[in-house]
């Protein structure tokens, strides 16, 4: 064999390598991501909800035809845990605050223990948010059959108008400082208003963030 053609065949050798490298450092990216509920630009349909707080606990309600097609926040919680109830509770406070603005918004426990879920919530209360629907799917742990909702996830967030999705956000691992920014201002563009800025979202996350020494 030539030197010229050696070279060739461990140029040749060494590109695949780099380009099985690469794709192997890519798969697991795309493994990690998870899918659920509708996605963007498909529909949302009706769902019963038993409220458990405030005016309408003990009644069950179908969140998404009250709306009437008007802006929609549905967080289903899929597994309880600090990150998901601290998300939770930035993200549906703000929601809170922008009611005026035509803007629905509701937080859906998903549990194969509806009685235990209610009782944790009931005594959970103060840690969860204000002034928006809190109840528990009455479709068990599996939530809304037609939603497709994904079990490996712990918070699928919708974001609606006209009665379909603009943005969809599956989260994993929920992060106050990543996600709920993001999430906040997928709200504010449904519902046609000013997104907030910076400054802004850091006034709602702050609260949640223990203090030195905690």
């Amino acid at each position: 064999m030539s030197l010229t053609l050696l070279r060739t065949v461990l140029f040749a050798v060494i590109g695949s390598l780099l380009t099985i490298s690469a794709l192997a450092q890519e798969k697991p990216a795309d493994e990690a991501k998870e899918f659920s509920g509708p996605q963007k630009g498909e529909a949302i349909t009706g769902f019963n909800i038993r409220g458990v707080l405030g005016d309408k606990a003990g009644e069950e309600y179908d969140l998404v035809k009250q709306t009437k097609g008007q802006p929609l926040v549905l967080m289903f919680v899929h597994e309880v845990n600090r990150p998901s109830v601290g998300i939770a509770r930035v993200v549906m406070n703000y929601a809170a605050s922008v009611k005026k603005d035509a803007l629905h918004a509701g937080l859906v426990f998903l549990t194969a223990d509806a009685t235990e879920t209610e009782d944790w919530t009931k005594r959970a209360s103060g840690a969860l948010p204000q002034g928006v629907p809190i109840g528990i799917s009455t479709d068990g742990i599996e939530g809304p059959g037609a939603y497709g909702l994904n079990r490996k996830v712990t918070v699928t967030v919708l974001v609606a108008k006209d009665d379909k999705v603009t943005a969809n956000f599956a989260l994993i691992q929920p992060s106050v400082a990543v996600d709920a920014p993001k999430i906040i201002e997928a709200i504010a563009n449904a519902a046609g208003i000013k997104a907030p800025t910076a400054e802004e979202v850091q006034k709602l996350i702050a609260p949640m963030r223990p203090a030195r020494g905690q």
